[in-house]
């Protein structure tokens, strides 16, 4: 997958005075929410990032997965999962069973971890 369909709702705020004579006066906008949701571009399925559109990069970059807990790929042990060769800490766990996986980038660390795993 190269890239993610984002879609993007801005909510803004806009703040001004009305008098009884129907004048108004803008005094100023202020942004008040930025919801952001990223959709595989193949199926249109969202994804469902764990740390909203700040997880788009590392994603694409396979350096934070999501997977099902029951991937008959997955190896785990604790915090720690190998998977497809690659050792990735688990930051979280849903309720519906999607595992929130953060590549472990210290090669040497990974080799170790890895070979545990195996």
């Amino acid at each position: 997958m190269n890239h993610l369909d984002v879609h993007e709702l801005v909510c803004t705020k806009h703040v001004y005075k009305v008098y009884p004579n129907g004048q108004w006066e803008w005094q100023h906008d202020v942004e008040t929410d930025r919801i952001g949701t990223a959709f595989c571009p193949e199926c249109d399925e969202e994804i469902p990032l764990h740390d909203g559109l700040s997880d788009v990069e590392d994603f694409l970059d396979e350096k934070y997965i999501i997977l099902r807990s029951d991937d008959p790929e997955i190896k785990r042990k604790g915090d720690l999962a190998l998977f497809r060769g690659k050792v990735y800490k688990v930051i979280d766990e849903s309720d519906d069973g999607l595992l929130y996986l953060e590549l472990v980038e210290d090669e040497t660390v990974a080799d170790i971890i890895g070979a545990g795993l195996e």
